[in-house]
């Protein structure tokens, strides 16, 4: 298999193979290939042999700590130029985050009908209107004739991961874009599953897959080469990375993220109006000092209980008011009111962790103890845009941040009662 290319099944001119095929130049001059991805651990030299083949080499290990996130749009945006020219490409890979939808951009899913909830080969069968997409395609295609191969040591990991990249952006409605609630995993199963079609043995990493699912639940961004890099989802992901690499050696983090400072910043950038909504918050029991609200906090439940039992903590996001305690450089400790005429105990805080008394293991844990604050839901703020409304939800959405059930509505469902009252 190894020594085999591979064509992906769809109007693409797609090829997948191992180390050993790039090095066979029957097969490449055969297959009539044009550029070749070359995403291996160490660099790859054109080979002078393919003078007229433009060649991309991506130095990474295939291990589940390697980050291939970060060059997907540097990779897709090589492909999609491969296969199609500088001009057509130039239009798919403008600067919009979604994929376009004109027919100028080579966009139509020709095989969308077929396949919303499967992954088969386009049927043999067409109507009209399909015949005339694939009329534009095919003119598309004379104009801009171009073969992609996209290699690793095996033809199983990497590459197959880069050619998932491509086809979650290029075919987005192949695989369950038009239905919101299609989870990433499926998504991404879906699109690897379709590779397997022409090549069995594709298989990406556990840690390649979960960024695959990132990357589609991003939207694909492919702006820029450097488009995933500059993502807030992308950044808050390379960052938790960072503490789960900092607590398993049991060291505090060499920086802290505030997610409400993060927010802040998005909204200085996002000049677009929202409706308001009303702001669910926890408070100081004590004083009433507004320490978390709705977009900021952690959801969660027991896993492997028969029974749902109760929690005695809101886990939330680090947050500013919190500064003073983290940048101390402790691994846990008590988290108090910021009011100075308070100081209040509202919960405690641990990098490495810790079990909820619902079962759930939360790292790192930021906890308000459910006897200490209350819920208070209050109206809007002028204009829709408080902290805590439908503004800050998009906010956290454009953060990559997963929000619950209902979180975006105005009288939102409560979070739950009060839990026992247990000292910290």
């Amino acid at each position: 298999m190894a020594l085999r290319l591979n064509r992906i099944n769809g109007r693409e001119d797609l090829f997948v193979g191992g180390i050993f095929s790039v090095n066979r130049a029957r097969l490449i001059e055969e297959s009539k290939i044009t550029h070749i991805l070359s995403v291996i651990n160490n660099t790859l030299p054109a080979d002078p042999a393919f003078r007229n083949v433009q060649h991309l080499s991506i130095d990474i290990d295939d291990v589940e700590e390697a980050d291939i996130l970060v060059h997907f749009p540097k990779m897709v945006r090589f492909i999609e130029r491969g296969l199609y020219g500088d001009e057509v490409a130039s239009i798919t890979l403008g600067g919009n985050n979604a994929p376009p939808t004109t027919n100028a951009s080579a966009k139509i899913d020709d095989e969308t009908a077929a396949d919303a909830d499967a992954i088969t080969a386009a049927s043999p069968t067409t109507t009209t209107t399909e015949t005339s997409q694939h009329h534009q395609e095919h003119q598309q295609q004379q104009q801009n004739p171009g073969a992609v191969l996209v290699h690793c040591a095996m033809g199983k990991s990497r590459s197959v991961s880069a050619i998932v990249a491509y086809l979650l952006w290029k075919h987005p409605h192949r695989f369950g874009r038009s239905d919101p609630s299609t989870p990433a995993r499926r998504a991404v199963t879906q699109a690897v599953n379709w590779v397997r079609q022409t090549r069995p043995i594709a298989e990406p990493n556990d840690g390649f897959m979960s960024q695959l699912e990132l990357w589609w639940t991003m939207g694909c961004p492919t702006e820029s080469d450097d488009a995933v890099e500059n993502h807030p989802a992308y950044q808050r992901w390379l960052y938790k990375r960072e503490v789960e690499d900092a607590t398993r050696i049991g060291r505090v983090p060499d920086w802290i993220r505030f997610e409400d400072e993060e927010a802040a910043k998005l909204a200085e950038n996002n000049k677009e109006g929202a409706d308001g909504g009303a702001v669910l918050s926890l408070r100081c029991k004590k004083c009433r000092r507004t320490l978390a609200t709705k977009p900021f906090i952690v959801p969660h439940q027991g896993k492997g209980n028969s029974e749902k039992r109760d929690c005695g903590h809101y886990f939330v996001e680090a947050l500013s008011w919190m500064r003073p305690t983290l940048e101390q450089g402790e691994l846990e400790g008590r988290l108090t009111c910021p009011n100075q005429k308070c100081l209040a105990s509202v919960g405690r805080y641990t990098w490495q962790g810790f079990r909820c008394s619902c079962g759930d293991w939360i790292a790192p844990a930021f906890s308000l103890q459910k006897s200490k604050v209350d819920e208070a839901t209050a109206a809007p703020h002028p204009g829709g845009r408080g902290p805590g409304g439908a503004d800050m939800a998009a906010r956290m959405a454009a953060l990559g941040i997963r929000m619950p059930p209902g979180a975006g509505a105005a009288g939102r469902v409560p979070l739950g009662g009060q839990g026992p009252k247990e000292n910290l």
